[in-house]
């Protein structure tokens, strides 16, 4: 079979494109989708920015249906690899019924979505998540502020995010002047496009020996606002049985185990982290140079 044959095979198959900037639950958002089984016969494909794809490994469910677009923005970068990962799913002997793919956080996801759209494909809809708690910020914000308003180009739905961490007139509010600065933006030409890589840099760690969760802690308080960013699953002293997932957007900060997701083995524990600053940002320290604080008896 032809590549443009077996491309042909994906002609009409819906897809989704969800959307939204860094840390603003596009992940967290898919999983809940994935356990409540409302993805029967789909294939999930995952765009993140740094060599390691934290959110596929997050996402994996071990049936095949994962596949990774790594190392660059896919609306900017990696339009060879969304082309080669449709076409393997296109040989395979059952082709999904869904396509949902999970942009990175630099990605304008409409423009992904006129790419698939010209490989044959069908935009079902186009998902935006929105981050409640951030969005004033970012959109005002002089380094991503315009990658942000470029991401609600031709967005179908908008899922709000992180509304929990806000009283509810204020949630309000936030969605009701997001929907103002839409209207105006519609009124304003289409800025030029955006490339990542003039953008933000990603650093990866992999991590061989286990940390001490006070490293963890002390390194993720020591992170400066040149960071957007931080991601990836630990190896933990405290936590011997599987992963330690972290994450950490602007102020925000969590740290939680991963039951669903044990180390294979004892000899296979190892972390990893992805670190995206702006492009400007010196490299970025690890946990493991960073000391934890030493309690001093009274």
């Amino acid at each position: 079979m032809s590549n443009a044959s077996a491309v042909a095979r994906l002609r009409g198959v819906p897809v989704t494109v969800v959307g939204g900037y860094l840390g603003s639950g596009k992940t967290t958002l898919i999983n809940g989708w994935l356990q409540q089984g409302a993805c029967e016969g789909w294939a999930l494909l995952v765009n993140d920015l740094g060599q390691i794809n934290v959110d596929a490994e997050r996402l994996r469910q071990g049936d095949g249906r994962v596949l990774e677009l790594g190392g660059g923005c896919v609306c900017c970068t990696l339009r060879d690899g969304l082309g080669v990962a449709l076409l393997e799913l296109a040989k395979r002997e059952q082709p999904p019924v869904h396509v949902l793919i999970e942009t990175s956080g630099m990605a304008v996801p409409r423009r992904v979505a006129s790419q698939l759209q010209l490989l044959g494909l069908t935009i079902a809809r186009v998902l935006q998540v929105v981050d409640l708690e951030r969005i004033e910020t970012l959109w005002h914000d002089p380094w991503v502020g315009e990658v942000v308003q470029q991401q609600f180009e031709g967005v179908d739905v908008l899922q709000f995010s992180k509304a929990d961490l806000l009283e509810p007139v204020e949630a309000k509010r936030r969605q009701q002047w997001l929907l103002q600065q839409l209207e105006a933006l519609q009124q304003q030409p289409a800025p030029p496009s955006h490339s990542e890589r003039q953008l933000v840099r990603s650093d990866v760690w992999l991590q061989l020996e286990a940390l001490e969760r006070s490293q963890v802690l002390a390194w993720a308080e020591q992170l400066g606002p040149e960071v957007l960013r931080a991601k990836g699953d630990l190896w933990l002293a405290d936590a011997p049985h599987g992963p330690v997932s972290l994450d950490v957007t602007g102020p925000r900060l969590s740290l939680a185990a991963a039951p669903s997701r044990p180390w294979p083995s004892p000899l296979q524990r190892r972390g990893q982290l992805v670190v995206i600053s702006r492009a400007n940002a010196a490299a970025p320290r690890w946990p493991a140079t960073v000391s934890s604080p030493r309690l001093i008896p009274a």
